[in-house]
């Protein structure tokens, strides 16, 4: 896959701020096609605009509520009817809670944004990357899955909850999920890859609270920029020595091994099972 290529259409999700806006914007300049996602169409515009008077190449936008799964069907049916390839898709969206909080469909914040959403929307684009194949999905994810395993007999967090476990458990639950993809679409045609891109200042303690903006604060010396953030997200959308790699794992440019559990067929098809059961649960 080379890395400066006009006719390759990519889809990013999460990128009107951070790590998605830079990968954007470093995709633009290579002069691919870049679609993104957004919740709010005023910073989608905004964003599409300032890449735009950077590189003078205009990112199209799509407007979609990721934390709500009952909408998704109809995001990817407006992607798949503008978008005649998808080459490459980055599932970047993500979000960390204080406190805990169900969405209207009663799934778990963390695991709404950050395992839901991206297992559900490939799962609904995956026609498009058939016909798009050799094409690449690539789940931004995070170091932070290590800190607590995926509990599958507590999996929307009724029982145990803290900010920083839901969002490592849903981390981890994402992985297996796009190495289960791996297991389902084999063939290596459509690669799906997760890496963790450093530990990046972003906003997510925004809004929850004064514990998290004093962590993110003591950590903001050693925290990335975005665009370095971005690098390894663009190094593996583009990398033509990873053409045929498919269900790995990097900590930003190296291959590495994620959680143990997340090697679990069992574990795998556990969460995969819970997963689908609740998206048709909400869809159907």
């Amino acid at each position: 896959m080379p890395m400066d290529k006009g006719d390759k259409n990519a889809l990013i999700t999460g990128a009107t701020s951070g790590i998605g806006k830079a990968i954007a914007l470093d995709l633009a300049q290579r002069r691919l096609n870049v679609f993104i996602v957004a919740r709010d169409e005023g910073k989608a515009g905004t964003t599409a605009k300032e890449i735009e008077e950077k590189t003078g190449n205009r990112p199209a936008y799509f407007i979609g509520d990721l934390e709500c799964q009952r909408r998704i069907p109809d995001l990817a049916q407006r992607i798949k009817e503008k978008m005649q390839r998808l080459d490459i898709l980055i599932l970047n969206a993500g979000a960390v809670f204080k406190n805990r909080a169900v969405t209207a469909e009663g799934i778990e914040r963390s695991m709404a944004v950050n395992h839901f959403a991206p297992i559900h929307l490939t799962g609904e684009l995956l026609p498009l990357l058939q016909e798009s194949r050799p094409c690449r999905v690539i789940n931004v994810s995070a170091g932070a899955h290590w800190l607590s395993p995926v509990d599958l007999e507590d999996f929307n967090f009724e029982l145990d909850f803290s900010g920083v476990k839901a969002y490592a458990r849903s981390k981890m639950a994402a992985i297996m999920g796009f190495y289960e993809f791996t297991s389902q679409y084999p063939g290596n045609e459509i690669q799906f890859l997760s890496l963790h891109p450093g530990v990046v200042g972003t906003s997510f303690s925004e809004n929850n609270g004064k514990l998290y903006s004093f962590f993110m604060s003591v950590l903001r010396p050693i925290m990335r920029s975005p665009a370095s953030g971005a690098a390894p997200v663009v190094h593996l959308a583009l990398s033509a020595a990873l053409t045929g790699k498919s269900g790995l794992y990097f900590n930003r440019f190296k291959e590495k091994r994620s959680h143990t559990l997340t090697y679990s067929k069992a574990a795998r098809q556990k969460v995969w099972d819970l997963t689908w059961q609740k998206i048709k649960e909400i869809t159907e």
